[in-house]
């Protein structure tokens, strides 16, 4: 009885363990690589217009 607890013990814990041999989700590194350039591109081109509403408000960030 006891060879079969431990058996069934070592076999749930091998089991439960596969995710950790299987490696990286390719998948969704890249997704995030990808959200995460998208992120980049868009604030890359809220400051472009920010600066070019300044710009054409003549404010440039002058003071006096």
């Amino acid at each position: 009885m006891k060879r079969v607890l431990l058996a069934l013990a070592g076999t749930a814990a091998l089991v439960s363990s596969v995710s950790a041999f299987a490696g990286p989700d390719w998948t969704v590194i890249e997704r995030a690589r990808a959200y995460a350039h998208q992120q980049q591109v868009q604030q890359v081109q809220l400051q472009h217009e920010l600066q070019e509403a300044r710009k054409a408000s003549g404010s440039d960030n002058k003071a006096g």
